[in-house]
């Protein structure tokens, strides 16, 4: 069956916040076993203006505190989900793949998601789209579809990307701390040992578990 098309073209704003998260979705918890979960995100089909779309996430990410009083929990989980994956036509993830865009644009896109981390995931970090949101921006660098050898933008998004964890591994908040690890566990970011062995040096009371997922980030050996 075809997927509806929406055209969301010359969306205000407040539309994409709306087309994002205003959606029906239950608690993760009612939804029974994961593989039946069915997000409103792989049954439609896009129309949008690149440019614009990355403004609004950068507006968003910037200031991202004002969804946590207009939207549910499940529905910020949906919606983040779609937005880190390559699903969702308009996501994120693929806004930053999208060449037809300027690299510096699609650099500030991903550097305006430190904010997001400190200003929404900090605080909220939901069930589970906040700790793979990283996983699926970098994953790409481990499976092998992108490599730092091949120079251009696969050596520049990295390098964001890189700076970007780097700052949000400085943010006090162990869930995001995490999420950061997660990312650079898969990055396979050339600095990644002595990033992560800095982050072991100021903080040596981390909880075993936290100081061993960080050792196995550092030798790119998480899941």
């Amino acid at each position: 069956m075809d997927k509806p098309v929406v055209d969301i073209t010359n969306y205000s704003f407040e539309e994409f916040i709306e087309f994002l998260f205003a959606r029906n979705v239950q608690e993760l918890a009612e939804q029974g076993h994961p593989r039946k979960w069915n997000p409103w995100y792989r049954h439609v089909q896009v129309t949008f203006d690149a440019q614009r779309i990355c403004e609004f996430y950068v507006r968003l990410f910037r200031q991202p505190a004002f969804l946590l009083e207009r939207f549910s929990k499940a529905q910020l989980e949906e919606g983040f989900w779609g937005i880190q994956g390559p699903t969702l036509d308009c996501s994120a993830c693929n806004i930053i793949l999208n060449t037809d865009l300027p690299i510096a644009a699609r650099e500030k896109c991903i550097s305006s998601m430190l904010d997001l981390s400190q200003y929404l995931f900090a605080i909220n970090p939901l069930e589970s789209a906040a700790n793979m949101w990283w996983d699926s921006l970098c994953y790409d660098w481990e499976c092998g579809n992108r490599a730092r050898e091949r120079g251009s933008e696969d050596l520049l998004l990295q390098d964001v990307m890189f700076q970007t964890l780097a700052s949000i591994l400085n943010l006090d908040s162990e869930p995001c701390e995490r999420a950061a690890l997660h990312g650079l566990g898969h990055l396979h970011h050339p600095d990644t040992g002595p990033l992560i062995q800095r982050y072991l040096d100021r903080n040596p009371s981390l909880p075993a578990e936290q100081r061993a997922y960080a050792l196995a980030a550092a030798k790119f050996d998480v899941q």
